[in-house]
């Protein structure tokens, strides 16, 4: 009411805002309706915790203006394909993953195969984010690769799973989730059948300086929040800067982020946020006419026909 200005904080929650949850006061004051995406900096989540990185960056760009003008960093891309560029890329992640598994190492017991691929969730524990769909997903690999006969077995890529993040102490929930995690993780690990095959790992007491380790050595990140839930997201930008491929829904800035990198350069899933409001619309219908027949089961006879009749 009293604001001259209002805004989302990513492109997709600034239409939220304006078609459903301020859609009365957007149609007053359209004037008023803007966007602002929330943002990281280069400087701390690469140039800091991804010296390696940043440097390979200056010496390809020739400068180190990328740090205060990331936009920059596009004249980067015709390197892609350059062998030499991808050599050294590749030094720089196995560098910062070796890092991450000597953290793991002396914290929580667990060796690492530095040769798989890093398959990392860091967020809030929260259902909208939906650790629980990677957990369950995590279970089903798993059991997968168990049913694969051993000799054919190299046909999977080796994968550490590492999940983390904070959640409000009362949210019964989030620490089943985490709980559970912990349960698979003492199977997987322990399954001397699966070996280097499969790592599974709860990081505790994630915070930003586990989040420098973490990022720069991560090759593949989870942002699956159901669409229309997640109001930006910055982790996924993180990641994303330091070279790490997001799997996700069209959800928060997810959405940009395809928008500057291409969808062709993520792994998209899921309906997006219009499909899942008619098929919450959907839902909540077939739940009110079973209400209604359960009401009408209830009734006797004569005041079942008062009530069809009402």
């Amino acid at each position: 009411m009293g604001s001259h200005a209002v805004n989302g904080v990513a492109e997709l929650h600034s239409e939220i805002i304006k078609k459903d949850i301020f859609k009365a006061f957007y149609e007053l004051f359209p004037e008023k309706f803007q966007n602002k995406t929330n943002g990281v900096t280069p400087r701390r989540w690469i140039g800091s915790c991804n010296p390696g990185l940043a440097a390979l960056y200056t010496e390809a760009l020739q400068s180190d203006e990328w740090l205060a003008d990331l936009e920059k960093i596009a004249e980067a891309k015709k390197l892609a394909k350059d062998k030499e560029f991808q050599k050294k890329w590749a030094e720089v992640k196995r560098s910062n993953k070796k890092r991450l598994s000597g953290w793991i190492k002396r914290n929580l017991g667990i060796t690492l195969n530095e040769d798989s691929l890093f398959d990392c969730m860091f967020k809030r524990i929260h259902e909208y984010k939906r650790q629980l769909l990677n957990a369950l997903y995590i279970i089903y690999r798993y059991m997968k690769i168990k049913d694969t006969p051993v000799q054919e077995r190299k046909k999977w890529v080796p994968r550490t799973i590492l999940i983390g993040g904070k959640a409000f102490p009362g949210y019964m929930i989030a620490k089943k989730i985490v709980k559970l995690i912990g349960a698979i993780s003492d199977v997987v690990n322990n399954d001397k059948d699966i070996g280097d095959l499969m790592k599974v790992a709860f990081l505790p007491n994630y915070n930003v300086s586990l989040a420098e380790m973490i990022v720069p050595a991560a090759e593949l990140s989870h942002h699956i929040s159901t669409a229309g839930y997640e109001a930006s997201g910055t982790s996924n930008m993180k990641f994303t800067m330091n070279g790490c491929l997001i799997i996700g829904t069209m959800d928060g800035a997810n959405v940009e982020i395809a928008h500057e990198i291409g969808e062709e350069n993520m792994f998209i899933f899921g309906a997006r946020s219009d499909e899942v409001e008619k098929a919450r619309e959907r839902v909540c219908l077939q739940i009110f006419n079973c209400v209604l027949i359960f009401l009408f089961s209830c009734l006797d006879e004569e005041s079942h026909s008062r009530g069809i009749l009402w």
